[in-house]
């Protein structure tokens, strides 16, 4: 995997021709792919990494219907010097060897290593590390999907022109689910209503619509 921090130019109108823009889905990382800490901990080591039950499952099945697989994660452990980029990043190879091994190749890992009071513009719930997904691999946010356990996720996949996957967590109780088009508890059954859904109606592309991508993005982790 080769590892580029954010800052590339955008590239011209992903509809131009000979472009061929792609569907996405976009995944959040803890409580979506891994396990979760405790409320106010990080997972820091690659030995706190627990793979839920049946990711890499859904995640081959999403690759193999057609769908990019991007990882879009908030990573505020790293301004509160509770984890190191290079510790991150270590991380995420790793991640993403086991599961390319598994067959579940991930296509690139965007994340904002700023805290919530930064006032940055990579941090979900604003949509930027989506958007600039989008502009450097030519993607349809309006035929794409957002899966994320928080309020944050679904926000940034709305934001973003995308369909929304609340993976309710497991301490779920009760209070106001934000308002997804799905929601659930198991990723399988999440890869299973993206694939069942079929496209957005009324499909536009989202590279028709010229946009003024900043460079102050999220730093950026591709294969």
């Amino acid at each position: 995997m080769n590892v580029r921090f954010g800052g590339a130019a955008a590239r011209g109108p992903m509809a131009a021709k000979g472009i061929t823009v792609r569907r996405a889905v976009f995944l959040d990382r803890d409580g979506v792919i891994n396990r979760k800490a405790p409320e106010g901990q990080y997972v820091t080591a690659w030995e706190q990494v627990e793979f839920l039950p049946g990711v890499a499952e859904a995640l081959r099945e999403l690759k193999q219907g057609g769908f990019l697989l991007v990882i879009v994660t908030n990573q505020g452990a790293i301004t509160r010097k509770k984890l190191t980029v290079e510790v991150l990043e270590s991380i995420h190879r790793r991640m993403i060897h086991r599961l390319r091994q598994e067959g579940a190749a991930i296509d690139a890992v965007y994340y904002c290593p700023h805290g919530r009071n930064a006032n940055c513009q990579c941090r979900k719930p604003k949509p930027r590390m989506l958007l600039q997904a989008a502009e450097e691999h030519h993607i349809d946010l309006f035929q794409s999907w957002m899966v994320g356990d928080a309020a944050s996720d679904i926000e940034a996949g709305h934001a973003a022109g995308c369909r929304t996957v609340w993976m309710r967590p497991a301490d779920f109780e009760g209070e106001s689910p934000p308002p997804a088009d799905f929601s659930t508890g198991s990723i399988r059954e999440a890869a299973h209503w993206i694939l069942s859904a079929g496209p957005a109606p009324g499909g536009r592309m989202v590279g028709k619509d010229p946009v003024n991508f900043s460079l102050q993005l999220g730093r950026r982790e591709t294969r």
